[in-house]
């Protein structure tokens, strides 16, 4: 999960860089001299930390710049809160290997396995006299 994260940040990332470097350096190309520039200024946009030191001046420039900060504000909390939500899922399990699919991460109430509906057998459990 977290390598699908980095790979969906990076990949939205390079295409808001290549867009914003084609929209904004014929226009605009003291400030965006080469893709490193438009790649710092996705990465300070879309974080909306916001220097200031970079700044597009034509519309459509403009327009992207609203996509970037939109899709950094939306994008990075949901991805991060997807990471959170499946560290906080795999810690309230237990591991139980299933006889019947080998799958190895159950619910600690579990009975049945919740892949093939195997009969759980734990090694923790104990008869009680």
């Amino acid at each position: 999960i977290f390598a699908r994260i980095l790979f969906t940040l990076f990949a939205i990332i390079f295409v808001y860089s290549g867009l914003i470097y084609q929209v904004e350096h014929p226009v605009n190309s003291k400030v965006f001299t080469t893709f490193l520039d438009a790649f710092y200024f996705s990465i300070v946009t879309m974080t909306t930390v916001g220097f200031g030191d970079v700044t597009p001046t034509s519309e459509l420039g403009r327009l992207l710049t609203v996509l970037m900060i939109l899709t950094g504000i939306a994008l990075i909390p949901w991805q991060v809160g997807d990471l959170i939500r499946r560290l906080v899922k795999t810690a309230n399990q237990v591991e139980t290997v299933c006889p019947g699919c080998g799958l190895a991460f159950h619910d600690a109430d579990a009975v049945f396995c919740k892949s093939c509906g195997t009969k759980l057998y734990k090694h923790s459990q104990s008869k009680v006299k």
